[in-house]
């Protein structure tokens, strides 16, 4: 019966689409980096292969990554910081996941029959989320059982800080620069803890 199963995935894996199978492994190649040795040269390589990969794909990807402006793209990586490289890596991850939870769909994506497909997804729906409530992302890590009870309260105080930073009466940018240390603490949760999290980071830019 294992056999069974074991051939039932490789052959629901082996029919999955490319772009898919892309998107996931990009995924798991920023966990791998955000949780290992943090290679900067590794690090730079990854990032320069995400941002010169996405942007096609994903709406307003370039925004709030450091070295993006909206007018000229993706600037000056040779001073390209390791704070900021983790920075980057920690939110195109987070962009990813979204990116795969709302069905790989985005109004810039490219469908697989090659024509463009004007369903603007992910950002309809970021825009839906944003409406969520601090209270409602709590609820949803409370039911949670994979979670610990120390981690269970550590992801709570972790939204409380959130709420301050999204609330404070700051430019984006400012708070962008505050919820630097939360995207880290993120990157090295799981991916459930990091999709419940996401509509509230999307708050700092609404």
């Amino acid at each position: 019966m294992a056999d069974y199963f074991d051939t039932y995935k490789r052959r629901l894996e082996a029919s999955r689409p490319p772009f898919e199978k892309m998107v996931d492994e990009d995924i798991q190649k920023c966990e791998a980096f955000l949780v290992g040795d943090k290679n900067e040269e590794e690090g730079k390589a990854l990032h320069l292969e995400l941002i010169t990969k996405y942007p096609s794909y994903i709406t307003n990807f370039g925004e709030s990554l450091y070295n993006y402006n909206k007018d000229y793209g993706f600037v000056s990586q040779e001073y390209f910081g390791g704070d900021a490289l983790i920075s980057n890596l920690t939110v195109i991850k987070s962009k990813l996941i979204a990116f795969k939870s709302f069905g790989y769909k985005n109004g810039n994506s490219k469908s697989r029959g090659g024509n463009i497909n004007i369903e603007n997804t992910l950002t309809a729906t970021q825009t839906q989320t944003i409406a969520i409530t601090f209270e409602e992302v709590k609820r949803q890590i409370e039911e949670m059982s994979a979670l610990s009870d120390s981690e269970t309260q550590e992801t709570l105080d972790k939204i409380d800080e959130l709420k301050v930073i999204v609330e404070a009466k700051e430019s984006p940018k400012t708070k962008w620069q505050k919820v630097k240390p939360i995207l880290a603490w993120i990157a090295d949760k799981s991916v459930d803890v990091g999709i419940a999290l996401l509509p509230l980071i999307l708050k700092i830019g609404a």
